[in-house]
């Protein structure tokens, strides 16, 4: 009876480390924006959007040759950075302040609906599965987004929470490759380099030194948003 409860332990700690999900590393993105004027688009030249996870935080960090952009959040709220043609600005925001934020927003989308199918493909060296990402926008309008996801690793994303996160809301893995559309523009991000390595805390911590603060509602009110 000790032998087979001993086997029987095994094999179960057998099935939770085969599903246990990585909940650390990187994912290096190649982003590419068709609709844009052509001297825009000159002008954005490559971009890059490099996520890094631990657990509970993330890193979203985004580079063109017009402008680059960082993300920091955790269970605490959130920190951006921007930079763009030599302005700098900081939006600091406890997760508090986030939800009230989101409680009072009269654009507050649905949570997104997500069909799930077999089809699998390989991205940067992973296995991927294919999900159908429905969003409706403020003006009911849906939005359908193909996904696909590794189930190998944690989604940093999955409460779907800050600017642009709400399609990765409930997604079972990490998002490696997906479209999307912004008005005229479509934004196509696909995965192109994965680390598994040991992040350091440290990597989370933005300084707002030589940074413009500012709300929320002033970011709006700068880039022509209510």
């Amino acid at each position: 009876m000790k032998i087979k409860c001993l086997s029987l332990a095994v094999a179960l700690m057998s099935v939770v480390s085969l599903n246990a999900q990585i909940k650390e590393g990187s994912v290096l993105y190649d982003m590419k924006i068709e609709g844009l004027p052509p001297e825009q688009a000159a002008m954005m030249g490559d971009m890059e959007m490099k996520v890094t996870f631990k657990n509970a935080k993330s890193l979203t960090e985004v580079n063109s040759m017009m402008f680059t952009q960082q993300i920091s959040a955790d269970e605490n709220g959130m920190v951006m950075l921007m930079e763009q043609m030599g302005n700098k600005i900081a939006v600091k925001q406890t997760k508090a302040e986030m939800e009230k934020e989101e409680a009072k927003s009269k654009d507050k989308p649905a949570d997104p609906k997500i069909e799930y199918f077999n089809d699998v493909k390989t991205i940067a060296g992973y296995e991927c599965k294919k999900a159908i990402v429905t969003v409706v926008d403020k003006d009911k309008k849906e939005n359908k987004v193909e996904m696909w996801y590794s189930e190998k690793f944690e989604n940093p994303n999955k409460e779907g929470k800050g600017r642009g996160q709400a399609m990765m809301k409930g997604i079972k893995g990490m998002p490696f490759e997906y479209t999307t559309t912004m008005g005229p523009m479509k934004i196509k991000v696909l995965a192109k380099e994965v680390s598994t390595d040991p992040v350091p805390d440290s990597k989370f911590v933005l300084s707002t030194d030589g940074y413009k603060m500012m709300t929320t509602d002033e970011l709006k009110a700068m880039s022509g948003g209510k």
